[in-house]
């Protein structure tokens, strides 16, 4: 039986599109009062929350540049005012960037790293202290990704954001958890959004061999982690990475061995 949201506040960084947009529909369609987050893609975050209000759900848009302290605290503001509270927070927004190491510059390194890394920790910190301050407890997720742990060449500042995120994820689990908080990650595999769904479907054949399961990701088998991971059935779970890919990091990169021969009875 699919896990009930009825009553929950539930924040959603970078939910204008993709994974994001998939999460806050999902908490919705559970019965979660959603706050829909964007910054540059406003259309795309009023879509997100037309979708959810289409399906009984209720939704606000807040803007926010989450590298800017003010503006995360006015964030957590909007959201106290619309709902009253917040009982989870998922860290999904986060950015790409792909070249080689001494290609990167020093400002392309630091945006990579406050957008992916600096912004959760500022927004878990803020958002943290008010469920402290309230007693009753929370969720708090973010989204990593395969590269914090099984990288590829020109992802350097990218795969270092994730597994510091990682890391702050288990720390940040440890010292709230005596407050009643559950701090998790998720990471996602390849799955297409908007703005890479063209380039990966082109390049299938180069993708499938390391996918077991021999399709991409969708935003809703991303959601599905995630709401298990909110509700009260993972109520004994915190301080863990979970990654959600297929079986991508499951397999040594390797030619792939014909299957072996029935045993001889």
């Amino acid at each position: 039986m699919p896990a009930s949201f009825v009553g929950k506040r539930v924040i959603v960084t970078g939910a204008s599109g993709g994974i994001g947009a998939g999460i806050a529909l999902a908490f919705a369609q559970a019965g979660a009062q959603v706050v829909v987050h964007y910054r540059s893609r406003k259309k795309g975050a009023e879509q997100t929350a037309a979708d959810i209000r289409e399906a009984g759900g209720t939704a606000v848009c807040v803007y926010a540049d989450l590298r800017v302290d003010e503006d995360i605290e006015q964030l957590v503001a909007e959201s106290l005012t619309a709902f009253g509270g917040i009982d989870i927070l998922v860290n999904n927004a986060g950015i790409v960037h792909k070249a080689a190491i001494c290609d990167t510059t020093t400002e392309q390194w630091d945006t990579v790293l406050n957008t992916n890394l600096r912004a959760p920790m500022a927004l878990s910190r803020a958002v943290a202290q008010h469920m402290i301050a309230e007693k009753n407890g929370g969720v708090i997720l973010n989204n990593t990704s395969i590269h914090g742990f099984r990288s590829t060449p020109y992802f350097s500042a990218y795969a270092a954001s994730k597994a510091a995120l990682d890391a702050f994820t288990q720390v940040a689990a440890l010292e709230w958890a005596e407050y009643g908080l559950r701090v998790n990650a998720f990471a996602p595999g390849v799955v297409p959004v908007e703005r890479t769904e063209q380039i990966l479907h082109e390049q299938q054949d180069l993708w499938m061999p390391h996918i077991p399961q021999h399709r991409f990701g969708t935003p809703a088998d991303i959601a599905h982690l995630v709401l298990f991971l909110a509700s009260s059935e993972a109520s004994w779970i915190t301080g863990q990475i979970y990654p959600c890919d297929g079986g991508m990091t499951s397999q040594l990169n390797m030619p792939k061995r014909p299957r072996p021969a029935p045993p001889q009875e």
